[in-house]
Formats: C-alpha cells, sequence, structure tokens
C-alpha cells in the first residue's frame, strides 16, 4: 500500500482503509494453556476459562497505575475455588454456608458486580473450580456427578459418575474429561458422558489437581509421590518418590520442554523430567499442612516462580538456581503473570503485584486471607475472593505496556511520501495514543497491522515519538501490543 504524491486527496483517503478517519477493530487473541500443556476443548473466547492445568500466564495486562477497588461482592464465606472469567466478562466462583440450606452456591456476577444468576446444591461441593468449556458450559464435579450448567441463564444438566471425583476437571481436545478423588480414584470420561476408563492409583489418598500434558500424560500429586498417567489407557507411565504432598488446591506445572515442576511440604521445589526422573530440587519454605502446598507456574522465559503457604516469593531460573526472593507472607494461593511479567499474588490479607525483577509495584488490603487463585480480566481488572467470602474487583489503569517480544524494526518503504498526518491509537484499557507522523510510517503501521491480524509477524510495532523525544535520548518510542489495539484513526494533512 503506497501513496504518491500526485494522488488526489480523495484517493489517498481510498488507499488507507478506505478512509482515513475510518477506525479499525481488532480482535483479542484467544485463550491458550501454554506450550507443555494439551490444549483442551476449553472456552478459547473465554478470558480465563480454567483455574489450573494452564500455565497461569494471562494474554491480559493487569491493572498497574491508580489501584482502588472497583466493587466487592459477598457471599456467607469463601469457596475454596479458583475464578474463572467468561468471554463476556462474567466471573464466576463458588461459596460454603455452614448453616445453609442448601449449603454450598455457584455464582456468576456481572462485571459490575452485580449477581447474573446463582445455583444452589446440597450436594458436596467443599473442593473443585468450574472450567469453561468450548460449548460454554461451566463444568464441575458435585457430589458424584458432573453439573453442566449454562454460562447464560445457569440452567444445569447432570451427568452421573461412577464414584465421587471433587476436584478440576481437566478437559482435552475432543472434550474428553479427566477425574481424581479421594481413595487414589481416577477416571476419564468422553464429552457424551460414557466412562473411557478408571483406574487406582494409591488407596487411601486424596490426589492434587490435575495437569494434562502434550505428550497426553496425566500428571498429578498424591500420597508423596508424583504420578504419569496415560490418557488413552488409564495405565501408569510412571511416579516419582519422596515429594511430602497428598490433595491441595494447585497443579504441577509443566514448560514447553517437558519438564515438570511441583513443591513438597517439606520445603522443595522439584523439576522432573519428562521421564519421571529428578532433574533438579531447590530449597524454599517448608509447611506444616501439605494442604498449603502451592504449585509453582512458570513464565514465557522459563522462570519457575514458586511459593509454598507460609511466606516467600521465588524465583528461580531454569536450571534451578535462585534468581531473586520476594519476601511475603501466608501466600497459600496460586499466583498469576500478566502480560507485562507482572506476578500478582494474595499473600497474608493483600493482593500484591511483584514486577520481573522482584520489586513490589502496589499492594492492597483485602478483608482476609484470599482462597481462590486471582484471575485477571480484559480491561485489566484483577478478581481474587478471600476466605470470608468477598469478591474483590480490583481496577485501575494500564499504563507502560512492555512488548512480549522483541521489536522488529519495519523495512522501509521502496517509494517514500512527504504527507503527514495525526496518528491517533485507542487501547482497550481507554488510553489514547496520539502522533505526529509521515504517511510512510502509517503505512509501515497499517501493514504491520494487516500481517499481524492474518497471523504473521511481531506483536509489536514501535512508534518513533519523534518531537515527544524529551530529554537526553537519541530516540524514543513506544511500543504497541497488536492485541491491546482497539481502533486505530489516521487524520492526513
Amino acid at each position: 500500500m503506497k501513496i504518491r504524491k500526485g494522488l488526489t486527496l480523495l484517493t489517498a483517503f481510498a488507499l488507507v482503509f478506505s478512509l482515513l478517519t475510518t477506525n479499525v477493530e481488532a480482535a483479542s487473541a484467544p485463550f491458550t494453556q501454554g506450550k507443555g500443556y494439551l490444549q483442551g476443548a476449553y472456552d478459547s473466547s473465554a478470558m480465563q476459562p480454567t483455574g489450573h492445568n494452564w500455565n497461569r500466564n494471562s494474554r491480559f495486562a493487569g491493572v498497574n497505575s491508580a489501584i482502588h477497588i472497583k466493587w466487592t461482592y459477598k457471599m456467607p464465606s469463601g469457596g475454596n475455588a479458583s475464578i474463572v472469567i467468561g468471554d463476556d466478562g462474567t466471573v464466576f466462583t463458588k461459596s460454603y454456608d455452614l448453616g445453609g440450606k442448601p449449603k454450598y452456591k455457584i455464582h456468576a456476577i456481572n462485571p459490575d458486580g452485580t449477581l447474573k444468576w446463582e445455583y444452589a446444591t446440597a450436594e458436596e461441593l467443599t473442593h473443585g473450580t468450574p472450567v469453561i468449556t468450548k460449548d460454554k458450559i461451566l463444568m464441575i464435579p458435585v457430589g458424584q456427578k458432573i453439573l453442566n450448567i449454562n454460562t447464560a441463564d445457569g440452567i444445569a444438566t447432570e451427568t452421573i459418575l461412577d464414584n465421587i471425583y471433587p476436584n478440576e476437571p481437566v478437559l482435552d481436545s475432543d472434550g474428553s474429561y479427566y477425574l481424581s478423588g479421594p481413595a487414589g480414584r481416577l477416571a476419564a470420561y468422553n464429552s457424551d458422558g460414557t466412562q473411557k476408563w478408571k483406574s487406582t492409583f494409591a488407596i487411601g489418598s486424596s490426589p492434587g489437581y490435575l495437569s494434562l500434558s502434550d505428550t497426553g500424560s496425566l500428571i498429578f500429586k498424591a500420597s508423596g509421590n508424583l504420578y504419569s498417567y496415560d490418557t488413552k489407557s488409564g495405565t501408569k507411565l510412571w511416579e516419582f518418590t519422596g515429594i511430602n504432598s497428598d490433595y491441595n488446591k494447585s497443579s504441577p506445572a509443566l514448560s514447553k520442554d517437558g519438564t515438570i515442576y511441583v513443591t513438597g511440604a517439606e520445603g522443595f521445589v522439584y523439576a522432573i523430567n519428562p521421564n519421571g526422573t529428578l532433574k533438579w530440587k531447590f530449597a524454599v519454605d517448608s509447611t506444616s499442612s501439605y494442604k498449603n502446598v502451592i504449585d509453582p507456574i512458570v513464565g514465557s522465559d522459563g522462570t519457575v516462580y514458586a511459593v509454598n503457604g507460609t511466606k516467600n516469593l521465588y524465583a528461580i531460573n531454569p536450571d534451578g538456581t535462585l534468581k531473586w526472593k520476594f519476601d511475603t507472607n501466608s501466600a497459600r494461593v496460586s499466583p498469576i503473570l500478566d502480560s507485562n511479567g507482572i506476578i500478582y499474588i494474595g499473600a497474608g490479607t493483600n493482593l500484591i503485584a511483584v514486577n520481573a525483577e522482584g520489586l513490589q509495584q502496589w499492594s492492597i488490603q483485602l478483608d482476609s486471607i484470599p482462597t481462590s487463585a486471582p484471575a485477571i480480566a480484559e480491561d485489566g481488572t484483577i478478581y481474587i475472593a478471600t476466605n470470608n467470602g468477598t469478591v474483590y474487583a480490583i481496577g485501575g489503569e494500564v499504563i507502560g505496556m512492555e512488548p512480549t517480544e522483541p521489536p522488529v524494526d519495519p523495512e522501509p518503504p521502496v517509494e517514500p511520501v512527504g504527507e503527514r498526518a495525526i496518528f491517533v491509537i485507542t487501547l482497550n484499557n481507554g488510553t489514547e495514543k496520539e502522533y505526529d507522523l509521515s504517511m510512510q510510517e502509517v503505512q509501515e503501521f497499517i501493514s504491520w497491522y494487516e500481517g499481524r491480524a492474518a497471523g504473521s509477524g511481531p506483536v509489536t510495532f514501535a512508534i518513533n515519538k519523534h518531537n515527544n523525544n524529551k530529554g537526553p535520548f537519541k530516540q524514543r518510542q513506544d511500543y504497541i501490543v497488536f492485541d491491546k489495539i482497539i481502533t486505530f484513526e489516521v487524520n492526513e494533512y
């Protein structure tokens, strides 16, 4: 797309997206579980369709300025579950009420903090986190059944199971789901609800949450061991012994090279090779109860972030050496990473943001200890629930977005042109960026944008700030991330 000086202004307008003032809508990238995981039949358009069985690297940037509590939603008590978020921003979680009749409720909360619907049940719902399937069904085990709840209206159907499997279900690519439960139970069901297989691994043990690797292996902890089971047959592939852990509210972390990361109550992070052998182990803080154990998460650069239910957040290099340690207290839920590399973690009675260098960015007080792993919405809002049953929506602004990949300088056009334009980009946090650019630079941006929309090219684009280049710098640039763009506008002069 090139514009020569000899073209009329009307022709120039037509060549730049028909009209130079046309707004261009940007599509949000789909949810992925991350390399190392088998991509399951979750709702890829949802903001966060599962609490675990993914690398907990959000594709969105969390709020990092003007932090405040947007709203709170009060439940009877915490529900021992992570928060998941639908494609329309609906927040899903659950609660437990000891004196309630019925005791358990699943809550669907609108993005403004009002109730959308709730589903109540007297059947056992102590453990487990719901997941959102590709059919926009909220799936969660309840008693000896699976509830399949329509995310729009809360109307549920039931699938009867052969036994009780209270943990979070794990989906594979064809919609089959895998369940674990007390007394060493493990089972697989086809998407139509028929049983695929069932197995037993350690009688008397209660497993932690499952992870499903891209090689088709279920990875989980139970009875002091780490297990790997084949998803096709339900047979054991291997076990690694010596990890002090049983049921806990997290799942093993899987990296893109197949390494598995888990934590034990005795105070070690273990890196396990894909064949079940030890790669390395790293000493962290021990905890008095395996129920407080939190398994690590892994960043896109391979950094392992680990807490263990007591204190301190550790950043560990892929080779098992310490990168940094952040002092904290009572971190009992899984952290989450945003697209800028900021780690958000519930610790003590606070939600804390820590940057990639281990420095605190901000902290906000909550009413009690968090019991849900936090989730990030597309607009940067961070959701977390506490033991008192309060769901918090933490708002603010998203500023200073950094590229998620190294920027690539655009190739210069063959025929430079001299016209200029006021170029305005609107980002998904409401921020407007305005630049005075040559039409050559505008064309480079549009070429990059069209290529990125087609799935090629870098995810970031560097825009020279020119006259806004304040200070003793040779050049200053803004790096624009593709999936943060809502619209852009070109006004030629």
